[in-house]
């Protein structure tokens, strides 16, 4: 007993060793996570592209071969500059630049990468500093060329020299910068220094309103260059003076048109003008002095006044109160001779085909026309009625494709892929006359596009079932038809997914599982179909499609020890643990719940995490005594949230009572310490269930109740001695003796009726037996009887089947005379129902007179055996 006391006190030693050690390490016994090359710096560029390859990271874990989870934790200055990590191999990562990533070293130089990698458990961080370096190079600024944004509005009175815009650039580049105007016609002056000045001499009245369209060019001596857009608006200055904003005007006239027909019109600036023609005089022309409307003042008539054919008037423009403010126009008035016949083309209609990828500009018809009245005379050639419209221009005689003739597209198909126009010829005369040439052009189809991708990411749950649809390529292709696309999987997971080959829907084929593999990288590949009229030209395109496995709970928790025993004193502390349940589950980032749910009678064990505390335990026995051996089952739930799965684990706690107690004493003595010696007694006891006393008792009951009835049942029996009181006598003096027979006739309800009705014919009584209770028949002249068989089975069937303890009466009759009356004791074989020694002594007494009662049928002469059965 010392022997087992002392290994029941090494335990809590232990225990208490385990909890000092892992109180001054709580990552005691775990894994450890290493970064390779971490801390460090790297430099970059702040023109380097986006996608670009910052550097590479190696992580490992020191005490086993678990993979290392790791990922970008932070950045700093907060960015979006860096992409998340990028595996290329266990423990080797990649860090990219993002897609917008636009580094800007005088914005930051610096930054602050915080990685963090996972072992068992044991987590780390490791930084990566990225050192931003300000790259040599020249860059202007946007200028004032937005959209929605106004140009630089510049008075027409700003003087000579005034700056306008002084040129800002964003990067300087390197050495010495010249600033230019690329268009030298216009008349802004520009300095070394980059600041755009008004002209020399000031603006002119004629640039007043307009607004100029300019690109200042810096290059450095790195012959690196750049350009600012600008546009300068010319902000109109008001003069109190008469002005014409034009210095001359031409109009053209037929003649013969009717007098008073306005020729056109002049306009001065000004307040109160008024206009007078001043030279030549001349009766064939006047002028509205207040609206300014020169008009006819006859028929003109080339043929009689032939220097009508070209009339140059002075108009002026004068302010009618002060008529030194005035000004001077040009009106050069022509007289055409009046046409009557158009001009001749050839061809006279243009029909052609042409691929719709055809250079623009390019000159798909030259066109022949001339004027058969004026072999001189010069055409002029319009396009009218495109259909679509700007698709071709007129240069010339020549018509060019003036845009894209673009075959793919509905519209196109509406119009049956053709193009229509008209091209007006128009000459010199007067009226004008006009020829127009039809122009149907066809356009042939050509695969220019390569189909693409629209979606390349996509997730799925690693719990889909056999065919679940994850989502669609969407593949699009701009040639006519549109869309119409084959796609393929090429790759070693086209095993794992399905891709229809006219839809793009990719389907799952095989059961996934993220714990073995979280990403599918497929190569799809996109041919598109019936795009060119030429076969063998289609083309192809490979898209990188990533297919993301989400992971699922799927799995318990899984336990080392399902289940566990220990001992433990009743005075242990609280906050000494019992032991530590170690249960992992295989889903990443799961936090498992400890919770007892079975065993913890008066709540003497309680769980905090994954360690088992005790409570206060009382073993009064004047009061609460609690178990001696706690039976605990604990639930360990793996998620919060739906699906949850769950394990028990069993732990049994024996509690070792432990009472301390203090002798009281007076006198002085010294005492040798000794070791408690701790006895241990086991009690064995059954305490059934409660349902199993109540079903215990409900058998008993009826077990003993079956009992007393086959009891009562067997003593009111009547003993087999016991013989009834003869019912029937016989008649005939020489048989001499009486016997008891009980037998009931085995027959049909047929023939008990003819019986029945044979026998009330032969008898004309009936009485009821005393002692057995049944009926008989009898008659009053002859005395006999016989027994009512059908009446008396209708008594009922309980004592007709016990024949055995009833007697036969056997009776011999002839016709309706008894012969014979005899009582035989019942047989002891179930088969007999009379005795057969019995039997057989009633026919040695029958069988001199009447022959033998056994020979069957019955002969004429011949009596008729017959048994009654008795009670």
């Amino acid at each position: 007993m010392q022997r087992l006391g002392l290994v029941e006190w090494d335990r809590p030693l232990l225990l208490f060793l385990l909890l000092m050690a892992w109180t001054r390490d709580p990552n005691f016994g775990a894994e450890a996570v290493v970064f390779r090359d971490l801390p460090k710096t790297v430099e970059l560029e702040d023109n380097a592209e986006s996608n670009s390859l910052v550097t590479t990271i190696s992580v490992n874990c020191t005490t086993s071969y678990d993979v290392p989870h790791t990922s970008l934790k932070s950045v700093n200055p907060v960015s979006s500059f860096f992409n998340f990590l990028n595996t290329l191999s266990t423990g080797n990562y990649e860090l990219r630049l993002s897609p917008s990533a636009a580094l800007d070293a005088r914005v930051v130089n610096l930054y602050a990468l915080t990685f963090t990698a996972n072992c068992g458990g044991r987590t780390q961080d490791a930084q990566l500093f990225v050192q931003v370096n300000e790259a040599k190079r020249l860059v202007c600024n946007k200028g004032y060329t937005d959209i929605g944004r106004p140009p630089i509005q510049v008075s027409e009175d700003v003087r000579p020299g005034e700056t306008i815009f002084t040129t800002v650039l964003t990067r300087r580049g390197t050495g010495r910068l010249t600033f230019t105007i690329e268009d030298s016609s216009l008349p802004f002056v520009i300095t070394s220094e980059g600041i755009l000045q008004a002209p020399a001499t000031g603006f002119t009245r004629e640039q007043a309103g307009k607004t100029f369209s300019l690109k200042i060019a810096v290059t450095d001596d790195a012959s690196r260059s750049c350009k600012v857009p600008l546009f300068i608006q010319v902000i109109p200055v008001h003069h109190n003076k008469v002005s014409f904003t034009k210095s001359s005007v031409a109009r053209s006239i037929r003649e013969n048109v009717p007098p008073l027909s306005n020729i056109t019109q002049v306009h001065a600036s000004g307040d109160n003008v008024l206009y007078q023609i001043i030279s030549p005089s001349t009766n064939s022309f006047t002028i509205d002095p207040v609206s300014g409307i020169i008009k006819t003042t006859y028929y003109l008539d080339l043929k009689r006044n032939p220097s009508l054919a070209s009339t140059q008037l002075e108009v002026k423009a004068y302010d009618m109160f002060n008529h030194a403010d005035h000004a001077t126009i040009i009106v050069n008035i022509t007289v055409k001779q009046e046409n009557l016949e158009g001009p001749l083309c050839s061809p006279a209609v243009f029909v052609t085909e042409i691929p719709e990828n055809i250079s623009v500009g390019r000159t798909i018809l030259s066109l022949s026309c001339y004027d058969p009245e004026s072999m001189n005379s010069s055409l002029k050639y319009n396009i009218v009625d495109q259909n679509p419209p700007y698709s071709f221009k007129m240069n010339g005689p020549n018509l060019q494709v003036n845009g894209s003739l673009d075959y793919d597209s509905e519209s196109m198909e509406t119009l049956n892929f053709q193009y229509q126009a008209t091209i007006l010829v128009i000459d010199e005369g007067s009226p004008a006359q006009t020829t127009t040439v039809p122009v149907l052009v066809t356009v042939r189809r050509v695969n220019e596009f390569y189909p693409k991708c629209s979606k390349l990411v996509f997730s799925v749950p690693e719990n889909t079932e056999y065919g679940y649809s994850i989502g669609n390529v969407n593949g699009t292709d701009q040639d006519y038809p549109f869309n119409n696309i084959e796609y393929s999987i090429m790759d070693a997971d086209a095993g794992v997914f399905y891709i229809s080959t006219y839809t793009g829907q990719l389907h799952v084929l095989l059961p996934l599982d993220y714990e073995n593999q979280k990403v599918y990288h497929l190569p799809v590949i996109l041919k598109d179909l019936e795009n060119e009229a030429a076969p063998g030209t289609q083309k192809t395109t490979t898209c990188n499609v990533t297919i993301y496995v989400q992971d699922v709970n799927d799995r318990p928790p899984v336990c080392k020890e399902p289940f566990l025993q220990f001992s433990i004193y009743s005075t242990q502390a609280r906050n000494i643990k019992v032991t530590d349940i170690n249960c992992e589950d295989e889903e990443r980032g799961t936090k498992l719940a400890y919770n007892i749910v079975r065993g913890n009678v008066n709540g003497r064990f309680r769980m905090v995490g994954q360690t088992l505390f005790p409570n206060t335990f009382s073993y009064r026995p004047d009061g609460i005594y609690d178990p001696l051996v706690f039976v605990l089952l604990v639930e360990v739930t793996d998620s919060d949230s739906s699906p949850r799965f769950s394990t028990t684990v069993t732990v049994v706690v024996n509690v070792i009572p432990w009472a301390t107690t203090v002798p009281t004493t007076t006198t002085t003595s010294t005492t040798v310490p000794k070791k408690p010696i701790v006895l241990h007694r086991t009690v064995t006891y059954w305490a059934p269930d409660p349902w199993f006393v109540v079903v215990l008792t409900l058998t008993g009951i009826l077990f003993f109740s079956a009992l007393g009835l086959l009891f009562w049942q067997f003593c009111r029996r009547k003993s087999p001695g016991e013989i009834s009181q003869p019912l029937l006598q016989n008649k005939n003096k020489e048989a001499g003796e009486n016997y008891k027979v009980t037998e009931e006739a085995r027959k049909q309800k047929r023939e008990d009726i003819t019986d029945l009705q044979s026998l009330e014919q032969q008898f004309d009584g009936r009485a009821q037996d005393p002692i057995s209770g049944q009926y008989y028949l009898f008659d009053s002249s002859t005395g006999a009887r016989r027994w009512r068989a059908l009446e008396n089975r209708r008594r009922g069937s309980s004592r007709r089947r016990r024949r055995e303890f009833g007697e036969v009466t056997v009776t011999w009759t002839l016709g309706a005379t008894v012969a014979m009356t005899a009582e035989c004791p019942p047989s002891r074989r179930r088969h007999l129902v009379v005795d057969s020694n019995c039997r057989e002594q009633v026919r040695e007494v029958l069988k001199p007179a009447w022959g033998d009662p056994a020979a069957a049928p019955p002969r004429p002469g011949r009596g008729k055996f017959t048994l009654a059965v008795g009670a």
